[in-house]
């Protein structure tokens, strides 16, 4: 039964708590029990906005995936397609590197594979279909000649991915790097 609280606020207490429990605690050692207790309510009321733990955990990839989303492609609306194209690199890699460190629990001491796992496979497939999108926007102005941009985009953002989980590259190389090959294999 739902209390005195807007639904949707009530509801990102929930995903807030739980987000917080299980960077602290680890996502196996986090239970409904503790979600509950931490926001001081009755366990019936988890169940009503949630049917699982396993259904709060989607709701944090979701929230993540969203935030990733609005910065993978904030403010390449207007630019010229070069400028657009590096835009959308750079806010990638960023996008990647917040999502890496949301994704870590507290001294990286917790595991939080389910969670990371769900969250960063949905952000590669974003980004996949947006740098998709991209590179054929990229063929229709005859800027690039690629015959599979799909193709080129799954294996750019997975390498981007890479390059950000192992953390031995600057966003600066990265972005760099991204760029360059789709100029080189592009213009082939």
């Amino acid at each position: 039964m739902p209390d005195n609280k807007d639904n949707s606020q009530r509801k990102t207490e929930f995903i807030d708590a739980a987000e917080k429990l299980f960077r602290e605690n680890g996502i196996v050692d986090t239970t409904v029990n503790s979600i509950v207790k931490e926001l001081d309510v009755a366990k019936g009321l988890f169940y009503y906005y949630f049917d699982s733990k396993d259904d709060i955990i989607n709701a944090i990839s979701e929230k993540y995936n969203e935030i990733f989303n609005q910065m993978m492609l904030d403010q390449i609306g207007e630019l010229d397609y070069s400028d657009k194209l590096k835009k959308f690199i750079s806010n990638t890699t960023k996008s990647f590197r917040e999502l890496n460190a949301k994704l870590h629990g507290i001294n990286n001491e917790v595991d939080l594979t389910q969670l990371s796992s769900r969250s960063k496979e949905e952000a590669k497939a974003h980004a996949i279909d947006a740098l998709t999108s991209l590179l054929e926007e990229g063929k229709e102005l005859k800027e690039y000649m690629f015959s599979h941009t799909r193709y080129y985009a799954n294996i750019l953002v997975s390498g981007m991915l890479e390059l950000v989980e192992e953390n031995e590259a600057s966003d600066e190389e990265i972005n760099y790097i991204i760029f360059d090959l789709i100029e080189r294999a592009g213009k082939d």
